[in-house]
């Protein structure tokens, strides 16, 4: 029986690494370019790369992963507890937020960008497939359907708790959080604007635009910014504002790395509540992710061993498929050295080569019975 290729994963993620340690690898731009490179450094058959707002994560299907020269520190998980990691991530298990739904985009998301650079093939495409479809049911099992809080939604009750109804709030980016709050936002009374690096992006969500560069300048009379784009630079800074006499400002600053400065918690009408402010798990949440675990290991197992049963089937069929080939190439060659034109036996008289081909048959046709009812056809082919 062929070896199950069980995935192999390399992960900074909090809160075993320090946010910044994560930021550190997050990579957006260029990610095609990035995986084509890593594929080919560690000649990997497949791979994938994750990155959200606590994690980074890349998942190879066979190669040398060590080879990418990561930190010694970084966390690799493989065997069985490479599935079970996967299971706990895509149900939400172990998201900052308990449930998170976001990482199901995610996931099909880094697999689409992987497709498309030409680092993802079948297996990974059937094991994120598969693994969408357990995360599912298990997150009906034990209550998690409904998705719990992410960011964006804890995001959503801070303002609404923070500032009255009316006031007027700027997104900056236009991910999938910037999406979630300007459909959200509005239907709570605020009022919304958007800002983005391209524009036509901003007009997309169909709310008014602000200029970026204009904002960037002068928060204007906005009552909270909340800011998640992909820069890896601060877009907002003390040097820009630091002049500016006005009236309070809230920033919810959603990237990672940060999109503002903490610097500028120094301005007087500055209140900056960053990322990590809504990672940090109050006591309540901690008791809900242990329960929450806890009711979920004896369904996590029986997935993982539903998930490692279709790998190896997927193995075996691939295995099975390409010995039918070898075994065909193989019988195809005999037959063209004993019967074809100016082979050894090319002398025989007639009935002596209608024996030859029927026996020649009879053979092809026991060496692929034998290789389907699995009776030592690996050991032939090697024969062979």
């Amino acid at each position: 029986m062929p070896p199950l290729m069980d995935p192999v994963l390399l992960t900074f993620h909090a809160p075993v690494h320090d946010l910044d340690v994560v930021g550190r690898h997050v990579v957006r731009a260029h990610l095609g370019e990035h995986l084509v490179r890593w594929y080919r450094i560690t000649g990997a058959c497949e791979l994938l790369y994750l990155a959200t707002c606590q994690r980074v994560m890349w998942m190879f299907w066979g190669g040398q992963p060590e080879h990418l020269g990561l930190a010694s520190d970084v966390t690799r998980i493989e065997g069985e507890a490479a599935w079970k990691h996967l299971m706990e991530v895509a149900t939400g298990l172990v998201s900052a937020n308990l449930g998170d739904r976001e990482i199901l985009d995610q996931l099909r998301h880094s697999l689409d960008q992987a497709r498309e650079a030409g680092t993802a093939y079948s297996e990974s495409q059937a094991v994120i497939e598969d693994l969408l479809r357990e995360a599912q049911r298990l997150r009906v099992r034990v209550g998690l359907a409904d998705g719990s809080a992410s960011v964006a939604t804890a995001s959503l009750r801070h303002l609404e708790q923070a500032l009255k109804p009316g006031a007027k709030i700027a997104l900056v980016g236009v991910g999938p959080m910037t999406q979630y709050l300007a459909q959200r936002l509005p239907e709570r009374g605020f009022q919304v604007s958007v800002a983005n690096r391209t524009a036509h992006k901003a007009e997309a969500l169909g709310l008014p635009v602000v200029p970026l560069a204009d904002l960037q300048r002068d928060p204007m009379d906005f009552d909270a910014l909340v800011t998640a784009t992909a820069s890896h630079r601060p877009l907002f800074t003390l040097a820009a504002w630091e002049r500016i006499d006005r009236p309070h400002l809230r920033i919810l600053d959603l990237a990672l790395p940060p999109d503002s400065e903490p610097a500028l918690e120094r301005l007087p009408w500055v209140h900056r509540v960053d990322l990590q402010a809504f990672l940090a798990e109050t006591e309540a949440a901690k008791l809900a992710r242990r329960d929450a675990v806890e009711e979920a290991e004896p369904h996590i197992f029986g997935a993982v061993q539903r998930l490692r049963k279709r790998a190896e089937a997927r193995a075996q069929k691939h295995h099975f498929r390409t010995a039918t080939d070898r075994l065909r190439e193989a019988w195809d060659l005999l037959e063209s050295e004993a019967l074809g034109p100016g082979s050894v036996l090319g002398h025989l008289e007639e009935g002596q080569r209608e024996a030859l081909e029927a026996l020649l048959k009879r053979g092809r046709t026991l060496a692929f019975r034998a290789l389907s009812q699995g009776q030592g056809g690996a050991s032939a082919l090697d024969a062979l």
